[in-house]
């Protein structure tokens, strides 16, 4: 938790009747953001809170000047590639600390 409470990370949730039932994170790299914990409880899936949650954490970058986002995510994660490419996210190299894995996807989208 401690790392989300750093200046330069924006953290989300979505709550209905104060129960978080998605979450997401945006750590700023100066040219980009880093779109980070993207993630929506189980049970509530399918119901579109992921896409509501990316537009926010977008919406909050383009507000605060940003002109780039980039993700890093798992080949497992199907439905979180199928939701990026949907919104507009292209895979790029990797980029900040990360390293090429068989087991990562990384995407990028200009705003």
């Amino acid at each position: 938790m401690e790392s989300l409470r750093q200046p330069h990370v924006t953290f989300m949730t979505a709550r209905v009747d104060g129960t978080p039932l998605a979450c997401g994170a945006g750590v700023d790299h100066g040219d980009y953001v880093e779109l980070k914990y993207m993630y929506v409880v189980p049970a509530c899936r399918g119901m579109g809170l992921g896409k509501e949650m990316l537009e926010a954490l977008e919406a909050q970058v383009r507000a605060a000047g940003g002109t780039k986002v980039k993700l890093e995510t798992g080949t497992a994660q199907t439905e979180s590639i199928e939701l990026y490419e949907r919104s507009g996210y292209r895979r790029c190299p990797p980029f900040g600390d990360h390293h090429a894995h068989p087991a990562s996807i990384f995407m990028e989208k200009p705003l």
